[in-house]
């Protein structure tokens, strides 16, 4: 009777143990998306366009007001470039808040964002609006953003 009490406890202990191994600790894993979004904020905010095309899935798809959907990291990285060339370009964000999906394996953020260059007079232009990004979590662990919109505010 021990041995089929000890047999079916560490039977039920390794079940619960490899169940519960695939959990996900929701506050870690917005704290990990928020993380992802803040250092790449940093990164675009730097100028570094290599750091800041790592961010993106190689799928990525960007939706930028008035221009056609970018697709692919290749494709992004271009528009990245083509915007850094404005003189006096900068671009900041924000994230306000990062929600998980239950299964830890996607997620999306949301915040404001500020883009600035130098107008035709040499005086500074600004808009600011919002933006929302659809991320995964790669196997790594790492978050990629998948989809990015941006809304002006007018």
């Amino acid at each position: 009777m021990r041995i089929v009490f000890r047999s079916s406890f560490a039977a039920i202990w390794l079940a619960a143990t490899v169940g519960c191994s695939g959990t996900v600790d929701p506050a870690a894993a917005r704290a990990s998306l928020l993380e992802a979004d803040r250092a790449w904020a940093s990164a675009a905010a730097a100028g570094d366009i290599e750091k800041v095309k790592t961010f993106w899935s190689d799928d990525a798809v960007n939706f930028f007001p008035g221009r056609p959907p970018a697709h692919g990291k290749e494709q992004i990285g271009e528009l990245v470039k083509r915007n850094r060339s404005i003189p006096g370009f900068s671009l900041t964000w924000d994230p306000d808040r990062a929600v998980v999906s239950d299964s830890g394996d996607l997620g999306y953020t949301y915040g404001s964002f500020r883009v600035s260059r130098t107008g035709p007079d040499g005086n500074p232009v600004q808009r600011e609006g919002n933006y929302v990004e659809i991320w995964r979590r790669q196997p790594d662990g790492t978050w990629k953003c998948e989809v990015e919109t941006t809304i002006f505010s007018e």
